[in-house]
């Protein structure tokens, strides 16, 4: 099964033997760059999942506000899943793919993501 987690990850994939430095980005980016992976919530498109809403949902309310106090900086619920017992775990992933889903539905490009794209020759 297939899960679209956001986190802001943005990767160049260059060749070995290239490097891009800010004075020839634009007039030879394109043909040294092999590759850019973009997240969506946030870079592409306009951020809409609930993480609190889904991470409570998926932890249970005091599980949620204990792990939050001990890492206020944020939750890796894929962290806590993953020492769970296998139908735990699998209710645990349908419940952050209805969240997911959720926030495709309600999908949004971020203001200024089309010319941005221009950038790229697709």
């Amino acid at each position: 099964m297939t899960f679209l987690l956001s986190r802001t990850f943005i990767s160049l994939t260059l060749r070995p033997s290239c490097s891009i430095s800010m004075a020839n980005l634009t007039t030879n980016a394109k043909s040294r760059l092999r590759g850019v992976v973009f997240d969506m919530d946030g870079t592409l498109t306009v951020p809409v999942i609930d993480f609190a809403a889904m991470y409570r949902a998926v932890l249970g309310e005091d599980a949620y506000k204990r792990i939050k106090a001990e890492s206020p900086s944020g939750i890796d619920i894929l962290h806590h899943i993953e020492s769970w017992s296998p139908d735990k775990q699998q209710k645990a992933y349908e419940i952050i793919a209805d969240y997911e889903k959720q926030g495709i539905d309600k999908l949004q490009i971020m203001p200024g993501t089309d010319s941005s794209a221009l950038f790229f020759d697709f």
